[in-house]
């Protein structure tokens, strides 16, 4: 990631191959390889997403984000469109960007990154999100939410830790 004079974020091209080819790969975990229904979404197509806010930091985190949760909708709906989503997406590439893109974070920043898009985005925002496409309204839905929440929170962190671990070959394709 390179800034122009003007303060224009700028991806060279073989970054934002990298950046694409992450991009699709979220979308194909997330869409084909997880677990979706209207109130409940369980997949592993986070790991693009925090791969790429731990190489490109939290401007690339945040591309990817957008870009899988937009593209993931329009070609392989499984629901109503919601820009909401996007926000809460891109707030999740945001904070893997700021919390992972530094050289070594350590295992108290990487719970604490998973906490923060767990409770505040998965639990709170995304609840508030699908509560029109519910009939159980907030207070029903956030039972089994909370389930899936704390059920996946030490998954995802060991990940994430293992993903920093290997960060130095992912850092290799880009140079």
């Amino acid at each position: 990631m390179e800034r122009t004079k003007s303060g224009v974020v700028v991806f060279p091209l073989q970054k934002l191959m990298v950046l694409s080819l992450l991009v699709a790969l979220s979308i194909v975990i997330k869409r084909f390889l997880g677990f979706n229904v209207a109130f409940l979404s369980v997949s592993l197509g986070f790991l693009p997403i925090a791969t790429a806010g731990m190489l490109f930091g939290p401007a690339g985190g945040t591309l990817a984000a957008v870009t899988a949760d937009v593209v993931g909708a329009l070609l392989f709906p499984f629901g109503v469109f919601n820009l909401g989503f996007t926000v809460s997406a891109a707030l999740s590439g945001l904070c893997y960007g700021y919390f992972m893109h530094k050289p070594a974070p350590s295992k108290r920043q990487i719970m604490l990154c998973q906490l923060l898009i767990s409770l505040f985005l998965h639990l709170l925002l995304n609840t508030v999100l699908v509560i029109p496409y519910l009939k159980s309204g907030f207070w029903g839905s956030l039972p089994l939410r909370i389930v899936k929440n704390v059920l996946m929170y030490p998954i995802e962190v060991m990940l994430l830790g293992l993903l920093q671990r290997y960060r130095p070959r992912f850092e290799r394709l880009l140079k």
